[in-house]
């Protein structure tokens, strides 16, 4: 599962690190408590584009399939489990064509409770070793709103957990490396089982992870301070609002 994220990269930190040709539409800052159904920066190649160029724009996190008549159907397609993407009617034509890179400087999970936890889940941070952004892969839609203009949404796929994050869950986000980003984002690639084979779960060590304050739960809870570390088991006043349990 991957149901809450950091975003705290600069827009040009981040065209410069995934080779972004424009910069389309930015975040309004950084944000280290990022739920489902809130923007997302994202890089994607648009059929028809020349080879290569790489547009950074933004996406509404939970996807919302072409065929939908009610956008609210994305406020649970925030995951897609790699196992069926492919196979899914609300994912598997954006594997086909959409997909793209969902880069975050980090993301929380919320492990089994801890003694001292009251029974509450604990969650924790987890992050690249190397201090670099976490390269999600992710697919995209996007559609026309009367009101709205264009609505672009969003998904991250999901993979088992490696030996860094199976101690608090058996599932994780799909990172990819440098050398799979010009396959992934080829959306005139056919080579569908190749593309399929770059979600795997990622090389152990490459995370880091440590326990943080419970009130990432809550959504509404913002500011750099929910990075940082706490005792295992530490209890706070404020009552958190637990992400929706994995699919």
């Amino acid at each position: 599962m991957c149901g809450r994220v950091v975003t705290s990269s600069t827009p040009e930190e981040l065209a410069e690190y995934l080779g972004a040709d424009e910069i389309v539409a930015t975040l309004d800052g950084p944000d280290h408590n990022v739920p489902p159904t809130r923007p997302l920066p994202l890089v994607w190649e648009k059929s028809g584009d020349s080879k290569g160029s790489r547009k950074l724009g933004i996406a509404r996190w939970g996807l919302v399939p072409s065929w939908a008549k009610d956008p609210s159907v994305g406020n649970r397609m925030f995951n897609a489990r790699a196992e069926t993407v492919t196979e899914k009617p609300s994912f598997r034509s954006a594997f086909k064509r959409r997909r793209c890179l969902v880069p975050v400087d980090g993301f929380y999970e919320w492990g089994p409770a801890v003694p001292g936890s009251a029974g509450n889940k604990q969650p924790w941070l987890v992050r690249r070793a190397d201090g670099d952004p976490l390269v999600l892969a992710g697919l995209w839609e996007s559609r026309s709103e009367e009101d709205s203009g264009t609505l672009r949404t969003c998904t991250v796929i999901t993979v088992d957990a490696n030996e860094d994050m199976a101690p608090i869950h058996h599932r994780m986000p799909a990172l990819l490396p440098p050398s799979g980003w010009d396959a992934w984002l080829d959306p005139s690639s056919d080579r569908l089982k190749f593309v399929e084979a770059l979600l795997f779960p990622a090389p152990t060590g490459l995370l880091i992870r440590h326990p943080v304050d419970r009130r990432v739960g809550n959504p509404r809870n913002k500011g750099a301070g929910l990075l940082e570390p706490v005792e295992v088991g530490a209890v706070v006043e404020d009552p958190p609002l637990w992400p929706e349990e994995s699919r």
